[in-house]
Parts: C-alpha cells; structure tokens; sequence
C-alpha cells in the first residue's frame, strides 16, 4: 500500500468511525469498522476494530468484535471504504 511506510499518513487515513473493507473468496466481503486508535506499551499504534461480513447469498446483520489489530497490517488488509467511492 501507498501508506505502509509512512506512520503520518496512516494516522491520518485510519479515523476512528471509518469503514474499511476487504475482499475474500466466494464474493464474501469483509467490512471493519474502527472504534479506536492507540498505542500499545512499545508505542505501536494499533486499531481497535469490529468487523461485519457479507456475501450475494447472506447479508450481515450487525458488526462482531471487538478485534485489534497494529495499524500498519489493519492497512496492508484494509481499504477505506471512501477511497473506493
């Protein structure tokens, strides 16, 4: 990603009530939803997250989590959803 190495950058992009998604096999889409931002003892920042997943057969009915994960493999899996509008 265009932001991997840039912590900035992926400070700025990951907001905390942004939705971000990925792409899995047999068309499930994967949403992620971000609660919080923050670091962890050794100063990584990391996302705090909960997740919904869909596919053309069954829709999500509501997020699951939450999840965390460090902010910098939530952006190599991610994409903001905003982006691809």
């Amino acid at each position: 990603m265009f932001w991997k190495n840039d912590r900035n950058e992926l400070m700025d992009a990951v907001q905390e009530g942004g939705l971000f998604q990925r792409k899995h096999s047999h068309n499930m889409l994967e949403t992620a939803r971000v609660l919080s931002i923050g670091e962890d003892q050794f100063g990584i920042p990391h996302v705090k997250y909960e997740v919904k997943f869909e596919s053309s057969q069954e829709r999500g009915r509501s997020f699951e989590g939450p999840r965390v994960l460090a902010l910098a493999v939530f952006a190599d899996n991610y994409h903001n959803v905003a982006e691809a509008v």
